[in-house]
């Protein structure tokens, strides 16, 4: 028997297998004793190489509610310049992959839990976690895996790079042939009529960014209409090659991209670099506007040891603007991390995700800067440990408001 929460697993494992069925979890409506196919799929793939890989497949699939949503009509627009790229010859129009569908319900607390386990959970009492980023997909993992695992887990987004100058040509960066078997299966899925909420992020470098800083919305048009991305991340740094001397020049245009497409949330990556215009945009905060804060230095008066956490600053001053944080998290250090992020927040009412990019990758014989899959569900069981899983907000039902 096995369940993402270690004192659920204990106390099931005492049970008879008709109980089993009965226990409240924390983590879903129903045990999670009886694990998803999806995770018997990762964690055969993660365990096969200790020689246990068949023990994934053993266990039994659990079938999820049925996710209603209500079908939105939207307005045709037009897409010029370089999003034309993105369109396949068999596009047939706008798609509705952005309509939010109704959030699921928190189910009630496992009954009996130690104190032990209470404890973990308690340094993040109030803290509004809105959904776990797990960006760098690229063409080393299937778009059928992502999705299934999203259908499982509403929490989870995946962020997707664009740069056009290694678009699918480097690890981190999906083809052009992988976001078209995106959409078809995201088609699919519609379908059928079981279609649980798919979170893709697009994370934009290079070209792609600065056209969107210029005013360009076009690119931005299509990754909604065609591909159902709900959040487009702007990197204008130098890591992500963007010339970041003047980027305060940017304020007016970017703004106006902002206003013309509030159904899409905008975020805004907070370095040393961007403060300049980043700042600006905090003082006149938009409804679809986030900022995530990424920082790879360590915390003031740790400078000199090479282990030393990360400095997370606190949020913009105004509340209710949701900021992520980002950089140098691991599987290792998820779980002091999200403590260390709740306190610097220290805000029930401001909602904050995490992005993890280089902490999901593996380098070794065999394997070149590849997306991990086991990596991934290890993030998933800590998030589940802690207790933090909740309906992701909707921002489309807001800005709509």
């Amino acid at each position: 028997v096995f369940c993402l929460h270690a004192q659920c697993g204990q106390l099931c494992h005492r049970q008879p297998p008709r109980r089993r069925r009965r226990l409240s979890c924390d983590l879903r409506r129903r045990c999670f004793c009886r694990c998803s196919r999806v995770a018997a799929i990762v964690l055969g793939g993660a365990m096969s190489s200790g020689g246990s890989g068949g023990s994934g497949s053993a266990l039994a699939r659990e079938e999820d509610d049925n996710c209603a949503f209500e079908a939105r009509p939207e307005e045709p627009t037009r897409v010029e310049g370089k999003a034309q790229q993105l369109r396949g010859s068999g596009s047939a129009g706008p798609r509705c992959h952005g309509v939010q569908p109704q959030p699921r319900h928190r189910p009630r607390s496992c009954e009996g839990l130690s104190d032990k386990v209470a404890a973990d959970v308690e340094p993040l009492h109030g803290f509004k976690f809105s959904f776990l980023c797990l960006s760098g997909v690229d063409d080393s993992v299937s778009p059928r895996t992502l999705c299934d695992i999203s259908q499982e887990f509403s929490f989870v987004e995946w962020g997707v790079n664009f740069r056009a100058e290694k678009q699918g040509k480097e690890p981190r960066y999906a083809s052009l042939a992988w976001l078209r078997q995106l959409r078809e299966e995201i088609d699919r899925r519609q379908q059928t009529g079981k279609f649980a909420p798919i979170h893709f992020a697009a994370h934009l470098g290079g070209e792609y960014c600065v056209d969107v800083m210029k005013g360009d919305a076009s690119l931005v048009r299509t990754l909604w209409e065609d591909y159902g991305f709900l959040r487009v991340q702007l990197s204008p740094t130098r890591a992500h090659g963007v010339n970041s001397t003047q980027l305060r020049k940017y304020l007016a245009s970017l703004k106006s991209v902002i206003v013309a497409l509030p159904q899409v949330e905008f975020v805004l990556e907070v370095t040393k670099e961007t403060r300049g215009l980043s700042f600006a945009l905090m003082d006149e905060p938009q409804p679809n506007l986030a900022f995530l804060f990424v920082s790879d230095e360590p915390a003031k008066g740790d400078s000199s040891s090479s282990s030393a956490p990360p400095l997370r600053p606190p949020p913009c001053p105004h509340p209710g603007t949701h900021v992520g944080y980002g950089g140098a998290l691991n599987v290792d250090n998820l779980r002091d991390e999200l403590r260390r992020i709740a306190s610097t927040v220290d805000d029930p009412k401001r909602p904050v995700w995490v992005d993890l990019e280089a902490g999901l990758r593996s380098q070794g014989p065999g394997k070149h800067d590849e997306f991990d899959l086991g990596k991934v569900w290890s993030c998933i069981r800590i998030i589940f440990d802690l207790g933090l899983p909740r309906p992701r907000p909707s921002y489309t039902a807001s800005s709509s408001r």
